[in-house]
C-alpha cells in the first residue's frame, strides 16, 4: 500500500477543506457541532448531570452507563450522516482517483480514509475517548483497552453510515422505494412510543431485547471498556467481526451499480392534473405552477419528507404530551401543528432554483417576469404543503388525543398557520441571499447553505420549543381564552409572507447573474 501518496491526498482533502471553510461548509459543520455539542451536554444535565453518572458508576453500572452513551451517539451519528449527509460527501471518486498510480486497494483506502478523517467524525470520537478516560478515572475500565474499543467502535459507525447510505441510495433507485422507506422511517418512529409503556408494566419482555443489542457495536465497546478478561475479549472480537462484516458489505455494494430506472415518456401534455390546478392562477402563472408542480412530485426527497411531516407530527404528539399536565399536552399539540404547517416543503423553499441547476437560465428567458418565476415556485411549496393542516385537523378532531374545544383547535390551526407563512417567507431571503446548486436526485444529504441551514433548523426548533417553554413558565398563555393571539399570530405571518414575496421578487432581478453563476457552478 502506497502509504505516502495516501497520505498526501488526505493532505490535499484538508487544504480543500479549509478553503471551503470561509464559506457554507464550515459555517454548517461549526453550526451542526455546536448545535450536536449542546444537545448532548442538555441530555447529560437532563439524566442527573455528571454526579449522577459517577454515583452510577462507583455503584456497579458501569457498563449501563457506557452502553447508553455509546449507543446515544452512534445512532446520533448515523442519522446525521445519512439523513443530513454530513461526514458522508465523497471528495475523491474511484474515477478520479485512478489518474494517480494507485491500486484498487489503495484506492479504497484512500477514499474511506478522507471520508473517515472529515471533521464532523472528530466531535463523535472526542465524545467517545472523553467517556472512556472518564471510566478510567473513575477506576471503572482499563485506559488502553478503552482507547482500542473507542477507535474500533469509530470505524464501524463510519462504515455502517456508509453502508446504510448505499443501501438507502439503491432502495429510492426503485420505483417503490420511496414507499418502502417512508414505512421503514414510521416503524423506527413509533414502535418505541408504542413498546415504552408496555415495557413498564412488563420490565422482563426487555431482557430479550437486551440480549440482541448485547451483540451490536455500542454494546460490544461497552463491554470491552467496562469489563475484564472474557469479557473484554468478547467485546473486542465483537467489534473487530462487525468491521469486517461491514467492511465486506461495503465492497460488495461499491462493485454492483445502481440499477436505473426506465426512461419516462417525453411526450408533452397540456390537459393533465398539474395543467388543471395551474389554471386557476391566470396566464402569467399557470404554466409557472403547472411546471413547479410536475417538478416537486417527481423528485423523491421532497415526496419523502412530505409524507413523513403528517406522521412526526403524531409522534411528537404522543411522546411529547404523555406527560399527563394538560398545558404541557396542548403544547405537545401546539409544537406538533407547527411541524405540519412548515416541514413538508421547507428544505425546497430556502433553495428554491438550486434542485433547477442550468435549467434557471431557461426560467429567466420565458415571458413572464423573473419575480413571477419566483412568486409561482413560492405559491406551489404553499399551496402543497397546506394541504397538510386540514388532513391533520381532520385526524386531531377523529382521535382526539386530548380534550379540547372549538377555540384550542383554532389555535392549533393558527400555529400550523404561523409556520407556514413564517418559514416560507424567509425562505424566500434564503432562496436570494443563499442559494445553493443541489442534486435533484439526491434522496438524502444536506445540501442547503448557511443561511438555509439556519432558517430550516433555527425556524422549526423555535417553532417546535416556543410552546414547551411556555407550558413551563407561563401555562396560563396557553389557555383558550387567548386563542385570539394565535390568530393575530397568523396574520402577522401572512403580511410578512407577502411583504418578502415583493421585496425578494424585485431583489431577484438584480441578483440574477449572482444566482446564475452559483447555480450553474461557475462561482
Amino acid at each position: 500500500m502506497d502509504l505516502e501518496l495516501i497520505g498526501a491526498l488526505i493532505r490535499l482533502r484538508y487544504k480543500l477543506l479549509w478553503a471551503k471553510t470561509r464559506t457554507r461548509n464550515g459555517k454548517i459543520a461549526l453550526f451542526m457541532s455546536g448545535y450536536l455539542l449542546l444537545v448532548f451536554v442538555l441530555v447529560v444535565l437532563a439524566a442527573g448531570g455528571f454526579g449522577a453518572g459517577m454515583v452510577a458508576v462507583r455503584s456497579g453500572k458501569a457498563e449501563w452507563i457506557a452502553r447508553a452513551v455509546l449507543s446515544g451517539l452512534f445512532l446520533n451519528a448515523l442519522m446525521a450522516a445519512i439523513i443530513l449527509g454530513f461526514g458522508m460527501n465523497a471528495v475523491f471518486s474511484d474515477a478520479a482517483l485512478r489518474r494517480y498510480p494507485l491500486q484498487a486497494i489503495d484506492r479504497l483506502a484512500a477514499r474511506h480514509l478522507i471520508g473517515m478523517l472529515d471533521p464532523f467524525w472528530y466531535l463523535f470520537l472526542a465524545l467517545e475517548l472523553g467517556l472512556a478516560i472518564g471510566l478510567y478515572a473513575l477506576g471503572a475500565g482499563g485506559f488502553w483497552v478503552g482507547v482500542a474499543a473507542v477507535l474500533l467502535l469509530f470505524v464501524s459507525n463510519y462504515l455502517c453510515a456508509r453502508v446504510l447510505g448505499l443501501l438507502v441510495e439503491r432502495l429510492m433507485a426503485r420505483r417503490a422505494g420511496a414507499a418502502v422507506l417512508l414505512a421503514l422511517i414510521l416503524l423506527l418512529s413509533l414502535l418505541p412510543a408504542a413498546v415504552t409503556p408496555a415495557l413498564r408494566k412488563h420490565p422482563e419482555a426487555l431482557e430479550p431485547v437486551i440480549r440482541v443489542l448485547s451483540f451490536t457495536p455500542p454494546f460490544g465497546a461497552a463491554a470491552a471498556m467496562t469489563g475484564a478478561g472474557m469479557k473484554t475479549l468478547f467485546g473486542v472480537a465483537l467489534l473487530i467481526c462487525w468491521l469486517v462484516g461491514l467492511t465486506l458489505a461495503l465492497v460488495t455494494l461499491e462493485r454492483r451499480p445502481v440499477e436505473t430506472r426506465a426512461a419516462q415518456s417525453t411526450t408533452i401534455s397540456w390537459e393533465s392534473n398539474f395543467e388543471r390546478l395551474g389554471s386557476f392562477f391566470g396566464p402569467p402563472l399557470a404554466t409557472l405552477i403547472a411546471h413547479w408542480l410536475r417538478f416537486y412530485s417527481r423528485n423523491n426527497r421532497f415526496r419523502t419528507v412530505f409524507a413523513i411531516a403528517l406522521p412526526l407530527a403524531a409522534f411528537l404528539m404522543i411522546s411529547w404530551g404523555r406527560r399527563g399536565v394538560a398545558p404541557a399536552q396542548f403544547a405537545a399539540a401546539l409544537s406538533a401543528f407547527a411541524i405540519l404547517g412548515c416541514m413538508g416543503g421547507t428544505q425546497a423553499a430556502v433553495n428554491q432554483f438550486g434542485y433547477v441547476d442550468t435549467g434557471f437560465r431557461r426560467l429567466l428567458l420565458m415571458p413572464v417576469r423573473p419575480a413571477d418565476v419566483l412568486r409561482a415556485s413560492s405559491y406551489t411549496l404553499l399551496l402543497v404543503n397546506a394541504t397538510l393542516i386540514p388532513v391533520g385537523t381532520l385526524v386531531f378532531v377523529i382521535v382526539r388525543p386530548i380534550a379540547f374545544d372549538a377555540r384550542m383547535l383554532v389555535m392549533l390551526v393558527g400555529m400550523a398557520v404561523t409556520g407556514l407563512f413564517l418559514l416560507h417567507g424567509l425562505g424566500l431571503w434564503a432562496t436570494v441571499l443563499g442559494p445553493r446548486r443541489a442534486d435533484y436526485y439526491s434522496s438524502f444529504g444536506n445540501d442547503l447553505s448557511a443561511l438555509g441551514n439556519v432558517v430550516v433548523l433555527g425556524g422549526m426548533l423555535s417553532l417546535m420549543f416556543v410552546p414547551q417553554i411556555l407550558a413551563q413558565a407561563a401555562p396560563n398563555a396557553l389557555a383558550p381564552d387567548y386563542w385570539w393571539i394565535l390568530v393575530v399570530l397568523a396574520v402577522t405571518a401572512a403580511a410578512f409572507y407577502f411583504v418578502s414575496l415583493r421585496r425578494t421578487g424585485a431583489m431577484l432581478l438584480l441578483r440574477r447573474e449572482s444566482l446564475l453563476c452559483i447555480l450553474e457552478g461557475r462561482r
